[in-house]
């Protein structure tokens, strides 16, 4: 099952999932350490857990961190784009004099 299915509502029915909100990385040992960077979690169904680089990991292969480590590059991305997305959308002003091509 990829992370889309589950996200899209396309999930099997026998499937029990719930929001996660927490980091984590690789334990020590499964992958080097330039691997082993800080991804957000979005949900779990008890045995996997998935990241919000749409990436799907066994929750026995990884540990949850605190506020330090590397960071996941396209985890942190699409926190930015989901942070700013609504101001972004929150109205549009031309500025005078500026190139809106």
């Amino acid at each position: 099952m990829s992370h889309e299915e589950v996200e899209h509502g396309r999930a099997r029915a026998d499937v029990e999932f719930s929001l996660a909100d927490y980091r984590f990385r690789y334990v020590p040992g499964i992958v080097g350490e330039s691997k082993r960077v800080v991804h957000q979690a979005v949900f779990t169904d008890g045995a996997s857990v998935w990241s919000l680089c749409r990436n799907k990991f066994g929750i026995a292969e990884v540990e949850e961190v605190g506020r330090w480590g590397m960071p996941c590059m396209q985890c942190t991305a699409r926190a930015a784009a989901a942070a700013t997305k609504p101001a972004l959308n929150a109205g549009s002003q031309v500025i005078e004099g500026s190139d809106v091509r």
